[in-house]
């Protein structure tokens, strides 16, 4: 008595390209806001080595000034949550440890 086994295949599995990756790491504490800056542009700034040279300087120009536009949002968020932290904990009586945050 002989077994009869079919295969079915379940599903196709295709390969695609993705984009680039970057990782970064950091010694000693997190990401810097200059370090998270580059991330966010590299995502949203891609320019083709086939373009034209003059799109392809305006597009690093962008990328420039995108970089500088972020990092000055960076800064700011991070000192508005520092305040908002500051401020909780001073509200629940931790005004050492708040003005510790508050330093920072």
């Amino acid at each position: 008595m002989g077994r009869n086994i079919k295969e079915k295949q379940m599903f196709n599995v295709g390969v695609s390209q993705t984009g680039n990756v970057n990782v970064m790491t950091s010694d000693k504490g997190g990401l810097t806001n200059e370090q998270i800056s580059d991330l966010a542009v590299d995502k949203i700034v891609s320019i083709s080595d086939q373009a034209p040279p003059h799109i392809r300087q305006q597009a690093n120009q962008f990328r420039e000034h995108l970089k500088k536009v972020l990092y000055h949002y960076l800064l700011l968020a991070r000192k508005e949550e520092r305040a908002s932290i500051v401020q909780a904990l001073r509200s629940s009586g931790q005004k050492e440890t708040a003005e510790y945050i508050r330093r920072l």
